[in-house]
């Protein structure tokens, strides 16, 4: 854990690289949609695999499918929280912290 100065300069440090390389920024928010895809992509078939496990699988399919679709649906909030969020926070978005 950084303590607060460190990471003000540290984000600072991080907004004057995505100023400075704008190409180094675009890919890393290609590379987080890739990811938000993939959670997507395996949510999809988690689902796939539950309907599957419900019809053939009796009551241990039920189990899996019950995990299929917990595990579904966490990657799903985790796809959603990552679109809410910036690829990596300004300065300006962080919120004060006090000072010990």
């Amino acid at each position: 854990m950084l303590e607060p100065r460190e990471e003000r300069e540290f984000d600072g440090m991080v907004a004057r690289l995505r100023d400075t390389d704008p190409r180094f920024a675009r890919r890393l928010d290609r590379m987080r949609s890739r990811q938000r895809r993939r959670w997507a992509a395996s949510a999809a078939l988690l689902w796939t695999v539950a309907l599957i496990c419900l019809i053939y699988g009796g009551w241990t399919g039920a189990l899996e499918a019950a995990l299929a679709v917990a595990y579904a649906s966490w990657l799903m909030h985790k796809r959603k929280r990552a679109a809410d969020q910036p690829a990596w926070p300004s300065p300006t978005d962080r919120r004060p912290t006090a000072e010990a």
